[in-house]
C-alpha cells in the first residue's frame, strides 16, 4: 500500500516560480539572458499576466531575476550562489528550522503586539519611535545595521506588553531572531518592505488598537515566512537538478 503524503497548499504563482527557477538552474536561461516576453510565457504556461508577474516578483525577491521596466526580465549573475550563501550562514540552515522560528514568532509576537497596544506607556512609545528613526536612518544610508535595530524594535515591543514572562521567552533567542531577520533581509527589496510593515505595527500600537496591532504583526511575520517558503523550494529544486 502506498504511503500518503501531506498535501501542500501551493499557489499557481508559486508553481510558476518553481518551474522558471528550475529552468534557470538547468541552464536553459543563463546569467544575463533575457526571459521570453510575458505574452510568450503566459501562452506557454497557460496562465494570466497577474499570475506570471507575481511569480516573477517572487523570483526577484530571492535574487534569481531582475525585472527591468520597459525592458523585460533578466537572469541575475550568480543567482544560485545567493541562495546557497543565505542558507549556509549561521545555525538556521534548513527550511524546517526557518519554519520553526517563524511559527514561534507568529504565536508569541502577535499576542505581544496586542498587549503592547493596550499597555504601552508614553516612555515606551517614545522608545519605539526612537528605534524607528534609527531604522529609517539606517535604510537611507544603505541598511548595513538595519537588522540590529529591527531586533531592538521587536524586543522593545515585548517590553511594552508589561509581561515579564513573555519578554523572557523572546529575549534569550535574540541571536536566533537576528539570524532569521538577517537571512530574510539579504533578499532584494525585503528591508524596504519590512520597514513599511514596521511603521504599520507602530501606528497600531500608538493608536491603542490591539486587534490592529496583532494583525499588523502577523502580516509582517507571514510575509517573511512566505519568502522563506519560496526560498526553501528553490533550494530543493536546485538540489534535485544537481543530483
Amino acid at each position: 500500500m502506498s504511503t500518503l503524503k501531506p498535501v501542500s497548499r501551493v499557489t499557481l504563482a508559486e508553481q510558476v516560480a518553481e518551474q522558471i527557477s528550475s529552468q534557470i538552474a538547468e541552464g536553459r536561461w543563463k546569467p544575463g539572458d533575457k526571459l521570453p516576453s510575458e505574452a510568450e510565457l503566459c501562452g506557454t504556461l497557460r496562465i494570466g499576466r497577474s499570475t506570471l508577474r507575481e511569480a516573477l516578483k517572487s523570483l526577484a525577491f530571492v535574487g534569481m531575476v531582475q525585472m527591468r521596466p520597459g525592458e523585460g526580465t533578466y537572469v541575475i549573475e550568480e543567482s544560485r550562489l545567493l541562495i546557497d550563501r543565505i542558507m549556509a550562514r549561521g545555525s538556521l540552515k534548513t527550511d524546517k528550522e526557518l519554519q520553526d522560528v517563524g511559527e514561534a514568532r507568529l504565536i508569541l509576537e502577535g499576542e505581544i503586539a496586542a498587549l503592547a497596544a493596550e499597555r504601552a506607556e508614553p516612555e515606551d512609545l517614545e522608545r519605539l519611535e526612537s528605534i524607528m528613526r534609527e531604522m529609517t536612518r539606517s535604510l537611507e544610508s544603505g541598511g548595513s545595521d538595519y537588522v540590529d535595530f529591527d531586533v531592538e524594535f521587536h524586543l522593545a515591543i515585548s517590553q511594552c506588553a508589561k509581561n515579564q514572562m513573555l519578554y523572557e521567552l523572546l529575549s534569550p533567542i535574540r541571536g536566533v531572531l537576528a539570524e532569521w531577520i538577517s537571512k530574510s533581509q539579504e533578499l532584494p527589496g525585503i528591508q524596504e518592505n519590512a520597514h513599511r510593515q514596521h511603521i504599520k505595527i507602530l501606528a497600531a500600537i500608538h493608536s491603542r488598537n490591539p486587534e490592529k496591532a496583532r494583525h499588523a504583526m502577523k502580516t509582517h511575520l507571514r510575509t517573511c515566512e512566505k519568502t522563506f517558503n519560496l526560498l526553501g523550494r528553490l533550494v530543493e529544486s536546485k538540489d534535485l537538478v544537481e543530483a
